[in-house]
């Protein structure tokens, strides 16, 4: 273990330690990027896989730029905030179970959302001709189940959990609707698994978590615990459904991991950690010319027609300098550096810091389902930042837009 793996841990666990300290706000953006960013980076440096390599001066410079950029925003918009009312967790669970919202109006957006849905669903079920899970290379097929337009709509299986969730916590009685709304979420989860994938359902367990935290007295430390070991336990299974007995035992070796076969178990979590910072570390030597925005707002080139054409035309490499094809991902600051170069990187991950310090800020002034729940969204965010770009990311970008609208909806 190097004396860079020993800091990042300490740090990892001093601020875990923070948790038990009474008033301490848990979620708050600047200790949960730092809590992560530790924590890849220290498994990153125990270099357990013979992937992995020792990072160059320019290498750790970068990655320091991407994470000091975006403590740096929070911390602007902390000054900024700093000596004005900003209410405790507590007295926001407070107003949040003293407020009330319209039932008739959630029941109607979680009913709309689900048709949606379900419309688009069996759309593509209908012209593509099967369900992942029944085929005999499900791991292939699930990549090819989607029709342009149908296929973003299905993505919005994160955000009708989430207001059934809204529903049972905030609205009281209305027992026959909570049954018909158990059941939606219920055929929801069923045909989603059904596709075998994962990060949507993540988004809305994590999405759920975080208005549990901040909007109910219900989030205690055993509920957590609990709650870890389900969501592992279910990331886990659906890995196994995804593919054969062998993959475990084929990813250990291709891996070419250093650690003993009886750990093999342990190597896709480790990989799909710290190959997103092997790769960004490696892949950032390499560039001599940018894409200006292409990464960064691929959202609105997918919406607009013009992504695969620019990509063609400007003969545009996806996935430059991966150390191994089987890990493709390298952190959501990769888009801002292969872009716009270090000043890029340095200026976007700061506005990116600036901005979710600023809904978090925001949701402390003024505690409500719209606040909790835009902060909850950017909170997914800085979770996932050592791995994907996800405001990159069109179906993201759907699932931000539809909680935003519906939610103000919802608080007017």
């Amino acid at each position: 273990m190097t004396y860079i793996s020993i800091i990042s841990f300490t740090i990892f666990f001093v601020l875990i330690i923070t948790f038990a300290k009474k008033g301490t706000d848990i979620f708050a953006p600047a200790r949960i990027f730092t809590i992560v960013w530790s924590l890849a980076i220290g498994l990153a440096e125990l270099k357990l896989s013979w992937h992995q390599v020792q990072w160059n001066i320019f290498s750790w410079l970068v990655i320091i730029i991407s994470i000091a950029s975006v403590l740096l925003g929070m911390f602007i918009i902390y000054v900024i905030n700093f000596g004005k009312l900003n209410y405790s967790i507590n007295k926001t669970r407070y107003l949040i179970r003293s407020s009330e919202l319209n039932p008739n109006v959630l029941y109607k957006i979680i009913i709309f959302v689900f048709l949606l849905y379900m419309i688009s669903y069996i759309t593509i079920y209908l012209i593509v001709g099967f369900i992942p899970l029944f085929t005999a290379l499900p791991n292939i097929t699930r990549t090819k189940w989607s029709v342009f337009g149908f296929g973003l709509i299905i993505h919005l299986a994160p955000a009708i959990i989430y207001f059934v969730f809204l529903y049972y916590l905030t609205i009281r009685k209305n027992i026959s609707k909570k049954i018909l709304l158990g059941l939606l979420v219920i055929l929801t989860l069923v045909s989603f698994l059904l596709l075998l994938q994962r990060f949507d359902l993540v988004i809305a367990i994590v999405l759920s978590t975080v208005f549990l935290y901040y909007g109910s007295n219900k989030f205690k430390p055993r509920n957590v615990i609990i709650v870890f070991i389900l969501f592992i336990a279910f990331m886990y299974s659906i890995s196994t459904i995804r593919v054969s007995s062998l993959f475990i035992e084929y990813l250990y070796y291709t891996s070419k991991m250093k650690i003993g076969m009886q750990y093999a178990f342990l190597t896709e979590p480790y990989m799909y950690i710290v190959m997103n910072l092997e790769n960004f570390a490696h892949a950032v030597n390499d560039f001599t010319s940018f894409s200006f925005g292409y990464y960064t707002f691929d959202f609105i080139l997918a919406l607009s027609g013009l992504k695969h054409w620019i990509a063609e035309y400007a003969s545009l490499n996806d996935f430059p300098g991966l150390i191994t094809e089987e890990f493709n991902t390298y952190s959501m600051f990769f888009s801002y550096y292969r872009d716009f170069g270090v000043l890029g990187l340095f200026l976007l991950s700061m506005g990116f810091g600036m901005l979710v310090s600023s809904f978090y800020y925001k949701m402390r002034r003024n505690p409500n389902v719209h606040t909790i729940s835009i902060y909850g969204i950017f909170f997914i965010v800085i979770v996932f930042s050592f791995f994907i770009p996800m405001l990159s990311w069109l179906y993201f970008i759907l699932n931000l837009a539809t909680i935003y609208y519906l939610t103000k909806v919802l608080v007017k």
